[in-house]
C-alpha cells in the first residue's frame, strides 16, 4: 500500500484512477506480477500481489514514481513535495490466515472509509470482477484469489463473498488493518 504524503488525495478523479490502473497494467506485466486483488481511495491504495520472480521494489518504484510525476504535472504540484508518503508499504504475507484477512480487508476498504455502502458498489477495485459482475482489468488475476475459497468457481464466488460480507466493518475494525499505518480515525 501507499498513502498520500499528509493524507492528501492521491486521486482527484477519474481520470487519476484512470492513470494509476493503466500503469498498474504495464508494470505488472513487465514485473510478472499476479495482482490477486486491488482497491484504490482518494488518499491510498492497496494491491494484494503474488510475485513471481520478485521485484517488488523496483516495480513500486515505477509505479507509484510514474504516477508521482504524471499527477504533479497535471495538478502543477511540481516542486512542492512527494505526492506519497514515504516509501510504498509492503507486508509479506506467509500465514494463511493473514491472507484471508488481507484478502477481506481489502474489498471493504471503501466501505470502512464511508465512500461505498457496499465492497460491490465502489468502482476502483477489484471486487466487482472478484464476484464476476465485470471483467478483471488485465493485470487482475481473481481466479487465483478464487482458488482460496474453492475449486469450482461459481461456489468459489459465493464463499469469497460470504467471507468479504462476514467481515464487513461495522465498528470500524477488522480483525488486521492498516490502522497503525493510517487514518486514527480508521481505516481508509
Amino acid at each position: 500500500m501507499s498513502r498520500g504524503n499528509f493524507r492528501q488525495e492521491t486521486f482527484l478523479d477519474g481520470a487519476h484512477y484512470r492513470r494509476y490502473l493503466d500503469l498498474l497494467e504495464r508494470v505488472a506485466a513487465r514485473r510478472d506480477w499476479s495482482v490477486l486483488d486491488w482497491c484504490l481511495i482518494p488518499n491510498h491504495f492497496h494491491l494484494l500481489i503474488q510475485l513471481v520472480c520478485g521485484g517488488l521494489s523496483a516495480g513500486m518504484r515505477e509505479l507509484n514514481g510514474g504516477f508521482s510525476r504524471w499527477s504533479n504535472a497535471q495538478t502543477g504540484r511540481t516542486g512542492t513535495g512527494h505526492l506519497w508518503k514515504n516509501r510504498f508499504e509492503g507486508v509479506e504475507i506467509v500465514e494463511h490466515e493473514h491472507f484471508l484477512e488481507t484478502a477481506r480487508y481489502i474489498p471493504n476498504n471503501p466501505v470502512a472509509a464511508g465512500l461505498a455502502r457496499q465492497p460491490e458498489d465502489w468502482p476502483w477495485s477489484g471486487y466487482r470482477a472478484n464476484v464476476g459482475l465485470e471483467r478483471p482489468r488485465p493485470f487482475h488475476a481473481p481466479r487465483q484469489l478464487l482458488a482460496y475459497f474453492g475449486k469450482e468457481p461459481q461456489a468459489a464466488i459465493v464463499r469469497y463473498e460470504r467471507f468479504v460480507r462476514d467481515g464487513r466493518v461495522r465498528s470500524g475494525h477488522v480483525a488486521w488493518s492498516d490502522q497503525g499505518y493510517g487514518s486514527r480515525t480508521g481505516p481508509g
